[in-house]
């Protein structure tokens, strides 16, 4: 996965906003099995918080840091 695509998810959602797949996928113009991958990577990582269980929602954590950001800061510590 692109950190930029992650980023571009990521930035498209308003914090105490809360989105279905389907929205995120009409924001992103991209298909729903792409952004729902996106969307378990940043769940996984607190990027984002998921809501619900049948019908999964998704919102914007309070991390500061963009997930491209969190890469360059990993990257840095890991290549001095």
């Amino acid at each position: 996965m692109q950190a930029s695509w992650a980023d571009n998810l990521w930035t498209k959602m308003t914090r105490g906003k809360y989105y279905s797949i389907r929205d995120l996928a009409n924001l992103t113009e991209q298909p729903r099995s792409t952004v729902a991958n996106v969307l378990g990577f940043l769940a996984n990582y607190g990027f984002v918080n998921r809501v619900g269980a049948k019908e999964p929602v998704f919102t914007r954590s309070t991390v500061e840091f963009s997930p491209g950001e969190t890469i360059n800061m990993l990257n840095c510590i890991a290549n001095p």
